[in-house]
C-alpha cells in the first residue's frame, strides 16, 4: 500500500490535484480553530459541526476555480461528495484504516457520477470507493491528508498519503534580471592620453 501511486489507476488524480483539494480541506479545518470557543459553549461536537460545513463551503469555492474539481448534488443535504475529473470522493476525519461505517456506502452522487463516466469516457464500472482521512491532532490541527481506496467487501487496498509539504501548486516563477552584455573595454595609449592633456598652441595668423 505504500507504493500506491492514485494517478496510475485513476490518471484524472494527479498529485498536483490531490495536494490542491487537501490544501483546502487543511486551511478551512485550521481557521475554524479560531472560531473555537469553550467559554461560550463551543464542545467538540458543535466544533466538529462548523468544521466539517465550512470544509464543504471551501470546496464548493475552489470548485469555481479549478475545472476539474466539481461538487455531485446528492439528496441528503448533509451528505457532501465531490469529483475530481470524473472519479468521486468523499472525505471524513479520522484515521485512514478506520472509515467510519457511514462513509462505506456509496452514495447516489458516486453511482451516478460512475455511470456517467462510463457513458462518456466508456470506462470500465469501478468496483473501488475513494475516500479522504483528515487526521487531526489534539488540538485540531490537520496532520495529515491521505487518499484511501477501499474495495467491494470495504477492505482498505490502497493508501496514499498526500504529502502537504511539497510546492507544486506554485505556479510563480521568480523574476530573473537578465544579464546585461557590457562591451569590452578599450583602453588608449598612454602616450596619445598624455598629449591631449597638453595644452594647445594658438596658430599665428
Amino acid at each position: 500500500m505504500s507504493n500506491f501511486e492514485p494517478w496510475i489507476a485513476y490518471p484524472h488524480l494527479t498529485q498536483q490535484r490531490l495536494l490542491a483539494v487537501a490544501v483546502v480541506i487543511r486551511r478551512a479545518r485550521n481557521e475554524t480553530l479560531s472560531l473555537y470557543d469553550p467559554i461560550g459553549g463551543d464542545n467538540s461536537w458543535s466544533h466538529g459541526c462548523r468544521a466539517y460545513a465550512r470544509t464543504c463551503h471551501a470546496l464548493r469555492e475552489a470548485a469555481k476555480e479549478f475545472q476539474w474539481l466539481r461538487i455531485l448534488p446528492e439528496f441528503e443535504s448533509l451528505r457532501f461528495t465531490f469529483a475530481i475529473g470524473t472519479v468521486p470522493i468523499r472525505f471524513y476525519r479520522g484515521l485512514p484504516d478506520e472509515p467510519p461505517s457511514r462513509y462505506l456506502e456509496t452514495t447516489y452522487a458516486e453511482v451516478n457520477q460512475l455511470q456517467m463516466a462510463l457513458e462518456i469516457e466508456g470506462l470500465r464500472p469501478l468496483d473501488t470507493i475513494l475516500r479522504l482521512a483528515v487526521e487531526t491532532d489534539p488540538l485540531g490541527d490537520v496532520t495529515q491528508v491521505s487518499l484511501i481506496e477501499l474495495d467491494q467487501a470495504r477492505n482498505i487496498t490502497h493508501n496514499y498519503v498526500i504529502p502537504l509539504e511539497i510546492t507544486v501548486l506554485s505556479k510563480v516563477v521568480p523574476a530573473q534580471t537578465r544579464p546585461i552584455d557590457v562591451p569590452p573595454l578599450t583602453l588608449e595609449p598612454l602616450e596619445q592620453r598624455e598629449d591631449e592633456l597638453k595644452p594647445k598652441r594658438k596658430k599665428n595668423g
